[in-house]
């Protein structure tokens, strides 16, 4: 059974109802909700906010504005929101990079990602591919492992920057195959890609969406997805897990979050909002266009796969060795 198809299982049949949720929040809504993308307009975490705000402002009956604070690794919307009224007023675009990486790669970031929040609910979910140079000797996962040990220390990898999750990607790969890769840091994805297509470096962890068309046109050749399951844009591609790497997955995902202290009946007419229309195949079309794939859950689960998933980025960063900043 699939992660979505698991998901919606186990949601509680009084979640699936919006309209009788709309009873116990107190008069809530009765203005305008802002949500805070804590990243510039543009960006696909900008459209992930925009595509939840519209959402919301269906179901709920009031405008719902999409608010960007962007700076220092998306700590600044970040904290903004943690330090809101618990009110389901402000609520905000969230996802592992603003909530766990972030949090554990600076010194003073404002917030604890996870204690600080109310899990609302997850919203569409991504996948990376372990992407080689043609000209590396490999066409499979078993086969780049075999490589690299046969080349020890000689494969370098880009990602776009130290402590994001396409550097996390290949430390996590290193751990549960034992080999050794060497990790080169640029200033954001399209410079690695850029070097890895030219043969600079041997190979990235990089998001679908930015390198599938790279893929398609030759430029690139793709071992694996990184999710568990293969990814329903491209199931031709098998994952890392079942080319023999166990637990092999550190998930992506946008979701929305807000204050810690909202309300639960507020909490769960929102969740319940969102798992209604990732039912729709317009949504289901325009995450698709985005390289996105729908991801509900409970308010509970969402909360349970944060602190899973800060227990997992604590270690992998913990091993590399990197300081907050």
């Amino acid at each position: 059974m699939t992660t979505r198809r698991r998901l919606l299982a186990a949601l509680p049949a009084s979640l699936l109802t919006a309209p009788a949720l709309a009873q116990g929040t107190g008069g809530w809504p009765n203005r305008p909700i802002r949500l805070v993308v804590p990243y510039p307009p543009g960006g696909g975490s900008d459209i992930a906010g925009r595509l939840q705000a519209q959402v919301l402002q269906e179901g709920l009956g009031v405008p719902v504005v999409v608010d960007n604070r962007a700076g220092a690794g998306g700590t600044v919307g970040t904290a903004h929101v943690a330090q809101a009224a618990p009110d389901g007023y402000v609520i905000m675009m969230a996802s592992p990079s603003s909530h766990i990486g972030a949090p554990l790669m600076f010194k003073t970031p404002g917030y604890e990602g996870v204690d600080d929040f109310t899990a609302i609910g997850t919203f569409a979910k991504g996948t990376a591919m372990v992407c080689v140079n043609p000209r590396v000797p490999v066409n499979n996962i078993q086969e780049l492992i075999a490589y690299a040990k046969a080349n020890p220390g000689k494969l370098n990898y880009g990602s776009a920057g130290a402590g994001g999750a396409n550097h996390m990607l290949g430390v996590l790969f290193m751990q549960r195959t034992g080999v050794e890769l060497t990790h080169v840091p640029y200033r954001g994805a399209a410079p690695a890609l850029a070097d890895v297509i030219a043969g600079n470096i041997q190979l990235v962890f990089d998001n679908y969406v930015g390198v599938i068309s790279t893929v398609r046109a030759g430029q690139l050749r793709a071992l694996a997805v990184t999710s568990p399951e293969r990814w329903p844009l491209a199931p031709e591609y098998p994952t890392v897990q079942e080319q023999g790497v166990p637990n092999y997955d550190l998930p992506s995902f946008s979701s929305v979050m807000g204050p810690k202290g909202i309300p639960e009946p507020i909490v769960a007419r929102m969740n319940s909002i969102l798992n209604n229309a990732l039912t729709s195949p317009d949504l289901i079309a325009k995450l698709h266009a985005q390289g996105l794939a729908p991801f509900p859950s409970t308010p509970a689960q969402f909360a349970t796969l944060m602190r899973e998933q800060r227990t997992v980025w604590r270690e992998l960063i913990r091993s590399t060795g990197l300081q907050p900043e």
